[in-house]
């Protein structure tokens, strides 16, 4: 019995050694710092999961402009110096034009970085095709001298500005509101997302969460107007209607009661 229980050591212990000189061996493979190191997008989406694509839609954002971040990985050892990224739009998936509809930021992988963010600038008013078509963009991480792509190497951005012309449901005609246009909306917008998050970050997040960003989620029964009424006259439309009440023609004026 005794001998046995030795023998059951032994044996554990070898094949504990071996598990060891396996994964030193796995290891060694992976790291071999002969080879080429390598980048990867690693871009999460707002559920937190990776994602290889996103669509935006500048909707009654007043911004020429909006910029997506794209997250890059290492993929291998970081150097003590910068290196280069190199990133291409993929022409047969692509009806972007460079300069006109977006620009490629600085892509470079910082000295001892294991990753950076490179920024896509998504640019407005440029390209009447914006206004009723949404446009394609693939990015692709190509080799260079100082890094390969590995994994995730393709990036897809799609985008448009088509314009709602239609007054929305939750934008009540009875209520203390500007006439809709879609310039009269744009300013509205600007005013809430200045103002509502500093009036009540706790309601502000509830609005948005429950009607989205810019309240593509809203109706009319239950809607902004018919839920938040009060916060938003006090806190967003009375300033507005203050600040532009000689500029666009209102339903009525806002007060509180």
């Amino acid at each position: 019995m005794h001998y046995d229980m030795k023998i059951y050591k032994f044996a554990l212990l070898m094949f504990f050694a071996a598990m060891v000189y396996a994964c030193s061996e796995e290891d060694y493979k992976l790291y071999d710092t002969g080879q080429k190191d390598a980048v990867f997008f690693e871009y999460r989406n707002t559920s937190n999961a990776i994602d290889s694509t996103v669509l935006f839609v500048f909707n009654y954002d007043i911004a020429n402009e909006h910029v997506i971040e794209l997250p890059v990985r290492l993929m291998g050892m970081p150097t003590d110096y910068d290196r280069t990224i190199s990133i291409t739009a993929v022409a047969d998936s692509t009806d972007m034009n460079e300069g006109t509809n977006y620009v490629v930021g600085n892509a470079v992988l910082p000295a001892n970085a294991v990753k950076t963010t490179v920024k896509v600038r998504l640019l407005r008013n440029q390209d009447d095709r914006l206004l009723t078509d949404t446009l394609r963009l693939r990015l692709m991480i190509t080799e260079n001298n100082d890094l390969r792509p590995e994994g995730q190497s393709t990036f897809n951005i799609r985008y448009s500005d088509v314009r709602p012309k239609n007054r929305p449901a939750w934008w009540t005609t009875y209520s203390p509101m500007p006439v809709y246009s879609f310039e009269a909306a744009q300013v509205f917008f600007k005013y809430f997302y200045e103002l509502a998050p500093v009036a009540n970050k706790d309601v502000y997040d509830e609005m948005i969460a429950r009607y989205g960003d810019y309240f593509v989620k809203a109706v009319s029964m239950q809607g902004p107007l018919a839920m938040y009424d009060t916060f938003l006259i006090r806190y967003v439309l009375m300033k507005m209607y203050n600040d532009t009440k000689d500029e666009m023609e209102w339903q009525s004026i806002p007060t509180v009661r």
